[in-house]
Formats: structure tokens, C-alpha cells, sequence
């Protein structure tokens, strides 16, 4: 089973209902800190969705880059935020040059990457990031299933790939790839499953 393809597809089909439902700003106090770390204004959103991000990165002035696998979120995106730029990109496999950007942001992506792929997309965001720029990653925290396929009731039953961690476990993934870790945090949201995110800010180190 191809299960990128099977993610995206999800996507596509949810973008609509799942971005109404989803795009109050999440990530308030970790876009503060992010914003107060970065000293360029030049960002790409790895995995960007519907776009909820990219709205408050255009309203603070970035210059601002989103890519998605999904055809349907990148819609809802541009739509959504028309200041934006969105291209349609495999985040493991860019067509940026080497230190095209001063900063990157992947909240809530990396967590649909196989554990066995995810070293290569750091890499990737570590290539197109200038050296001693800032990153920010959010996964969820590990709660007994390691990675795999989860099916869901909601919008008309879906299926998603997702890996999950522990705080260590990712840190240490980090740092073997060339970052340093700045800061770490947890987010935990206010739905049924009191989800739990593990936030890492980073330094890129070429």
C-alpha cells in the first residue's frame, strides 16, 4: 500500500469540511517564540494544508512559501490566503535550491511520514534552510501505537498515515541530522483524545 498516496488522497476528499473545521490559529504561543527566533523574513510551510498558517505568516509580513502534496488543501489554501504562494510539492523531495529560505515550519506534517523516510525529509528541509536558520516541527507524542494506518469515523470515514514519538525519540532524530535543538515544548489540545504535540524549535547547522 502506497500510504503518502493514500494520505493525500484523504486529504483531497476532506479539504473543504476539514479546513472549516480547522482553521482558527493553533500554534499562537509557538509562532510568537518562531517570530522572535527568526531573523529573515523568508519562510516555507512544509506541509501547509488549508492554508491556517499561512494566513497569520502573511499578516506578520512574511514572505511566505506553502507546500502540500494535496491538490484539494492547496486549493482551500490559495483561496483562503490569496497573499500566500502555494506550489504542489513532495516536502521529502523539493525543487528549491540549497539555502533558499531563512526559516521553515512543519506543523502537524512530519507525523504522516514513515519513520523509516523521515531522516531524508529533514535532510530536504535542512538543505533548502540557510545555515543558523530556525525551524519549527510539531508531532504527536506516542501513546502506545508506534506508526501505521488509522481509519476515522469523521468526514464520511477517512484513512491516514501516522508515526508517532516520544519527546526524546524525535529529539534525537534531530540532532542526528544536523539540527540543534533551541527549545522544546508540549501543546496539548483540547479535544476528546486530549492529544498531546511535542514541539521542537531548531538551528540549522550546514
Amino acid at each position: 500500500m502506497d500510504f503518502k498516496q493514500k494520505t493525500t488522497e484523504t486529504y483531497d476528499k476532506i479539504a473543504f469540511g476539514y479546513s472549516a473545521g480547522h482553521f482558527d490559529h493553533f500554534w499562537v504561543d509557538e509562532f510568537d517564540f518562531y517570530k522572535s527566533m527568526t531573523s529573515g523574513k523568508k519562510v516555507i510551510d512544509l506541509g501547509c494544508g488549508a492554508g491556517r498558517d499561512a494566513a497569520v505568516f502573511v499578516e506578520n509580513g512574511f514572505d511566505y512559501t506553502g507546500i502540500d502534496a494535496s491538490d484539494g488543501m492547496l486549493k482551500v489554501a490559495s483561496e483562503r490566503v490569496p497573499k500566500g504562494k502555494f506550489q504542489k510539492m513532495d516536502f521529502g523531495k523539493t525543487i528549491f535550491p540549497d539555502e533558499e529560505f531563512d526559516g521553515f515550519w512543519a506543523a502537524a506534517s512530519f507525523l504522516h511520514i514513515p519513520k523509516n523516510d523521515v531522516a531524508g525529509v529533514l535532510q530536504e528541509a535542512k538543505r533548502i534552510t540557510k545555515n543558523g536558520g530556525i525551524g519549527f516541527i510539531s508531532v504527536k507524542e506516542k501513546n502506545g501505537m508506534d506508526e501505521g494506518m488509522i481509519d476515522e469515523n469523521k468526514y464520511g470515514g477517512i484513512s491516514r498515515y501516522f508515526s508517532f514519538y516520544t519527546q526524546d525519540e524525535f529529539k534525537n532524530l534531530l540532532e542526528q541530522n544536523g539540527f540543534s535543538v533551541v527549545r522544546m515544548s508540549t501543546h496539548t489540545e483540547h479535544d476528546r483524545q486530549k492529544t498531546n504535540w511535542l514541539c521542537y524549535f531548531v538551528k540549522v547547522q550546514n
